[in-house]
């Protein structure tokens, strides 16, 4: 055999075994990380885990068919899929920006990962799946207010959340009656009830 042909084949099976050696190790890892989130993340009884990722700094992310989980300042936060209004994944940067949508959460949330392990689309499909209506309506002549209706994923229920243009007070007697009043119509036209409360919840804007 030609000396060359034995050098390319000797090149080949090393960049062979440093291939596998990798991917070995990355599978470890993604192992030794969900072992990790099942064992340590606060996860509700009934949540099933459905992706795991880690952040820059050593931090653990867990993401639930209901929730995201993430490691900060070594404590455990929570963002409910219902509370976000967004996801957006820079995958050049590996940096996931939740964009909150009630006030409970807060308005922007920016996790910069090491491995993300598919953990970002997992979350943009949760986001995407609890959004059950998504429409504009008008209040007092041009002002209005975007109107969501978004899935508990815990139960499957129905919440209801208005996001009101600036300048809107929810407490003005007369934006409630046109908000009751667009509600009624939104919900007989899309079938969709208030299983979740008979009260829309108000959200920030995005």
């Amino acid at each position: 055999m030609p000396v060359h042909r034995q050098v390319r084949e000797r090149r080949g099976n090393r960049r062979l075994r440093q291939w596998l050696k990798a991917w070995q190790e990355e599978r470890e890892q993604h192992a030794a990380a969900r072992a990790e989130a099942r064992a340590y993340a606060p996860l509700r009884p009934g949540e099933r885990l459905l992706a795991v990722a880690c952040g820059v700094g050593g931090g653990l992310l867990a993401a639930t068919d209901w929730a995201l989980y993430y490691q900060a300042d070594q404590a455990w936060a929570r963002l409910g899929w219902e509370q976000l209004g967004r996801v957006d994944w820079d995958e050049q940067r590996h940096v996931l920006v939740l964009t909150g949508l009630t006030r409970a959460v807060a308005a922007r949330t920016v996790l910069r990962l090491a491995k993300d392990w598919r953990l970002p689309a997992v979350a943009a499909e949760r986001v995407g799946w609890v959004k059950v209506v998504d429409q504009r309506i008008s209040l007092n002549g041009g002002a209005g207010a975007r109107v969501v209706a978004r899935r508990l994923p815990s139960d499957a229920r129905v919440t209801w959340l208005v996001i009101l243009d600036s300048g809107l007070d929810p407490g003005d007697p007369g934006v409630r009656a046109g908000l009751e009043s667009a509600l009624t119509g939104l919900r007989a036209v899309t079938g969709v009830g208030g299983s979740a409360g008979s009260e829309p919840g108000f959200a920030r804007p995005w």
